[in-house]
């Protein structure tokens, strides 16, 4: 075995080891690791047998070829972890116990495997039920193995050998005035961990906090509000401790208020029924699970969570709660990549339908219009063409051919196969209607399932395509006429879901097309265009196109001037598993995910040193339009964690599920080019601001220049010193 695989393998299991822990917290934060490590180790026997039964958790998945990823997440072996320390705290060390100790790692990933694929089927996590599960067939069967003992935990315990440690934590504590709540919380936040001393709850809160701010925040409400309803019910304090009952609490409200449902003031909201509920459970499974004589652990908030979750994902419409739908392992990261994509991406489709023609058109009758989108064909689009005057005709107007539309190409909206093709029919003359072929020359495109375009009142005899051939995006398919129930030239324009002609209409709206308002170019994002605007597509210009052409494979090599100093750095394009593109800097290590629609270049993760020059451009071309438009600007949002220091962004944190007083702007501006057709150079200017409420407290500035010699550059500031990237072909 070479030593870069001894090295790969090393940093595997290490780094699974880390985040075995951290995901008791539902984290991948190595700090918060280390704090959990460490209280888990102020039993030493319950710290070590943890660690072995997480070790053999991942030989086992090793052994029968499992996900290096899963295993570096620690998805796998976290339930192994918990085990571990539940058994290790109980039983002596003998040769037997350690026999016993790989079987019950076996076990616990044999099990953890199947609750993890059978629950994602109904898109569920499997939380601690492997954990349960093992420890509780444990207990129930010790009887059967004399070999088994069980031990005198106080012996092994570190707070037995530095007591003076432990009692001033505690004194610290008593000396608050509301030190009895205090106290009853650090217990709990130890709990699970199988410590009932208060350094233990302090460790893991510091390490929460170090982590997370929401999560930190979600703690202590969860657990007032299981504290409060107990005080109200009058019920015993002291199974918030001794039967996990507050780390019930609290684990409920970070799982269901930030982790898997994205932090808002309705996440919060709904902690306030949740938590009674809990206790509900807490009561009730309490005194079953005591006539067997198994504890009680973390099953109310298995079943809870479980049970919220399956509720959230069975809902028509997602309102106001949100599910994460992509697990940054972060509330913080859930909640701004959410708040983020709402702005950005708040209509965006899975299926991207453009304007199906090229130049400028006007909406001549919107959704609901007046004349025929009634009812059933609502949701329709007509188009023409116009002058400066608004009038759709020169001359006399009383010929087709005296209309701007009229022969004007008509294209794919997007990639599909023609359905269905209906030609031959005559042009009208001007005013007069074919009511009795109503839909007139028309073209029917499928896109998916259940996603139809058509496109009717085309020119006799004009359209190109035949059923069953497939078209790219933008594939001529005939001409614009004035077929049918159509009294002037005119498109008409609507998506389906069937294949039909004269189908029923469905809303849907257009990915990015440009919108001219007051003589001023606006970029509309899966929007809608309304009646009487003035609308294109975006014509992009070869040299942007083939700047942000990255393609997977493609060696990115950059020269950097930082004031007389000159560095190089290589960058190189990558697909991963889920088949998203991103760019891997070789030097930093860093990454950044990007899409390109053909149209629109744009960013969407960034993973990594925020000093590294990847950081500046993903920052400087976070969205590009890739065609040159002189008097168009971009808007976009970034990431606050983007721009302003961690410092602020801490404090904000703590606010962010209520209100943002942080807020980042990205703009983009074209400045000149050497040519209106086909430019050799040209360059924009990206600026990001960042906000204090109303207030600019932060402005920097990306220059870009392309050109045919050198495909592109761009300059920054940094730390107060010019620097520039040049990128060759």
């Amino acid at each position: 075995m070479s030593f870069n695989t001894l090295k790969y393998y090393a940093q595997l299991f290490i780094e699974g080891i880390f985040n075995s822990y951290a995901q008791i917290y539902f984290s991948k934060n190595k700090w918060l690791a280390f704090a959990l490590m460490l209280v888990a180790w102020m039993h030493p026997l319950a710290g070590f047998a943890s660690l072995i039964m997480v070790v053999i958790g991942q030989l086992t998945a090793l052994f029968f070829h499992y996900s290096h990823q899963e295993i570096r997440n620690g998805s796998y072996t976290y339930n192994s972890a918990l085990t571990g320390m539940a058994i290790g705290a109980y039983y002596q060390f003998t040769g037997a116990f350690i026999v016993w100790l790989v079987v019950a790692a076996i076990l616990t990933f044999f099990i953890s495997v199947w609750f993890m694929h059978q629950l994602a089927i109904k898109n569920l996590p499997f939380l601690s039920i492997p954990f349960l599960a093992v420890v509780w067939l444990i207990m129930m069967g010790e009887k059967n193995f004399a070999a088994i003992e069980p031990h005198d935990s106080s012996a092994y315990l570190v707070v037995n050998h530095f007591p003076l440690l432990f009692s001033a934590v505690t004194e610290w504590i008593m000396q608050w005035t509301i030190a009895d709540i205090m106290l009853l919380y650090f217990r709990s936040m130890g709990a699970i961990l199988f410590q009932y001393n208060d350094l233990a709850g302090i460790l893991v809160s510091i390490g929460i906090l170090i982590h997370s701010r929401i999560s930190f925040i979600l703690s202590i409400y969860g657990f007032l509000l299981g504290f409060f309803f107990y005080q109200l019910m009058e019920a015993d304090f002291s199974h918030l401790i001794y039967s996990y009952i507050g780390f019930n609490f609290i684990l409920t409200s970070i799982a269901l208020g930030g982790f898997f449902v994205v932090a808002s003031r309705r996440s919060f909201l709904l902690l306030l029924p949740v938590i009674p509920m809990t206790a509900f459970v807490i009561s009730g499974l309490h005194g079953i699970l005591f006539t067997f004589g198994l504890p009680l652990y973390s099953l109310p908030f298995n079943l809870i969570v479980l049970l919220i979750l399956y509720f959230l994902n069975n809902r028509l419409h997602a309102t106001g709660l949100f599910k994460v739908p992509f697990q940054h392992y972060s509330p913080e990261l859930n909640h701004y990549k959410h708040f983020l994509n709402s702005q950005r991406f708040k209509s965006q489709t899975y299926f991207h339908i453009s304007l199906p023609f090229i130049g400028e058109w006007r909406v001549s009758q919107g959704h609901n219009g007046a004349i025929t989108h009634k009812d059933d064909y609502r949701y329709a689009l007509d188009f023409d063409v116009v002058n400066e005057d608004y009038k759709t005709y020169h001359q006399d107007g009383d010929k087709c051919s005296d209309y701007y539309c009229f022969n004007l190409p008509v294209q794919s909206p997007a990639s599909g196969w023609v359905s269905s093709v209906q030609d031959g029919i005559d042009d009208n003359e001007i005013g007069q209607v074919n009511l009795s072929q109503n839909w007139g020359n028309t073209v029917v495109i499928r896109h998916g399932d259940y996603l139809y375009s058509k496109l009717s009142h085309l020119k006799k005899d004009s359209i190109i395509v035949k059923p069953g051939d497939y078209l790219q995006k933008g594939q001529l398919i005939g001409y614009c006429g004035n077929s049918g129930r159509s009294p002037e030239p005119h498109l008409h324009f609507q998506l389906q879901t069937y294949p039909y002609i004269g189908s029923k209409t469905i809303f849907h709206p257009i990915d990015y097309y440009l919108l001219r308002k007051n003589n001023k170019l606006q970029l509309r994002s899966f929007d809608l265009p309304l009646e009487g605007e003035l609308v294109s597509p975006i014509v992009t210009t070869p040299l942007l196109y083939d700047a942000f052409n990255f393609l997977p494979g493609r060696v990115l090599e950059w020269k950097i001037k930082k004031g007389e100093n000159f560095f190089s750095n290589k960058w190189e394009v990558f697909t991963d598993s889920s088949n998203k593109t991103y760019i891997y800097c070789h030097q930093t290590g860093a990454i950044a995910y990007f899409v390109n629609q053909g149209t629109i270049f744009y960013f969407v993760d960034y993973y990594g040193s925020k000093k590294s020059l990847l950081h500046h451009f993903y920052k400087g071309a976070h969205r590009v339009i890739l065609g040159y438009y002189e008097d168009l600007q971009i808007d976009d949002r970034i990431l606050n964690t983007d721009l302003f220091p961690s410092v602020l962004n801490f404090i904000h944190d703590f606010t962010a599920p209520f209100f943002h007083y942080l807020l980042s702007y990205y703009t983009l501006s074209f400045h000149s080019q050497n040519a209106i057709h086909n430019p050799t150079q040209l360059s924009f200017v990206s600026n990001l601001y960042g906000k204090f409420i109303h207030k600019t407290i932060i402005n920097k500035q990306y220059n870009f220049h392309l050109s045919r010699q050198c495909l592109l550059s761009f300059t920054y500031y940094e730390n107060n010193q010019a620097c520039e990237a040049s990128l060759s072909h």
